[in-house]
């Protein structure tokens, strides 16, 4: 089993959402995947309570004393990928969360406020001594050639040590629209925009965590 742990220190970056794609994505592939929602709000949760579909499954109200346990009943149960939505990364549960998992994912826009505000959750991967990679998400949509400001984040976020991926997620309303009724962007538009985002996105991911596609 491999373990994917979503980290955000800012709010408003789409941490819940992007975890929520990326589970359905995998699950689409074939992947038997559980999401551990370990943020105080239960996005994650309420999301979940309105899906029809059973998976991909959900354990609600995850904390740092009972993580591993709840990771090691996942890998003994069969399940090929944990996906853990964390609580914001000041907080104790985003440091297990890193520290127990293959890959961190740090979610960020791409705008000076998020910037400044990333520092805090790179130290809490460096404390975990985690693999990690980063996600620029809701970026301006391009025009022709890329926004400026995704360029400046991009060259700005090389200096923290980690791999930025290719993928950059957009600003599009499809990724909130899915989520009122417990889908994905997967579900709500296969061939859209925001789907094939996610689809490359994962490609990206599962390339790190030696998944096979």
């Amino acid at each position: 089993m491999k373990t994917l742990a979503i980290l955000s220190q800012k709010g408003g970056a789409g941490k819940t959402t992007l975890a929520l794609h990326l589970a359905v994505e995998a699950t689409g592939k074939g992947k038997r995947v559980v999401i551990l929602d370990m943020d105080p709000q239960s996005s994650a949760s309420d999301w979940w309570r309105t899906r029809e579909a059973d998976s991909p499954e959900l354990v609600p109200d995850v904390e740092a004393g009972n993580l591993k346990a709840v990771l090691d009943a996942a890998k003994a149960d069969g399940v090929d990928l944990a996906i853990i939505d964390t609580p914001p990364a000041v907080q104790g549960g985003a440091l297990e969360a890193a520290t127990r998992s293959d890959l961190s994912l740090i979610v960020l826009r791409p705008s000076i406020l998020d910037l400044r505000a990333v520092s805090a959750t790179v130290e809490i991967v460096k404390r975990a001594r985690a693999r990690a990679m980063v996600a620029l998400n809701a970026a301006p949509v391009g025009r022709g050639s890329e926004n400026p400001i995704v360029i400046e984040t991009r060259s700005a976020l090389g200096g923290f040590g980690f791999p930025v991926a290719d993928t950059v997620l957009r600003d599009r309303r499809a990724y909130m629209t899915a989520l009122i009724d417990g889908r994905a962007v997967r579900e709500l538009e296969p061939k859209g925009k925001a789907a094939r985002e996610i689809t490359s996105l994962w490609k990206e991911i599962a390339k790190m965590l030696e998944m096979k596609l």
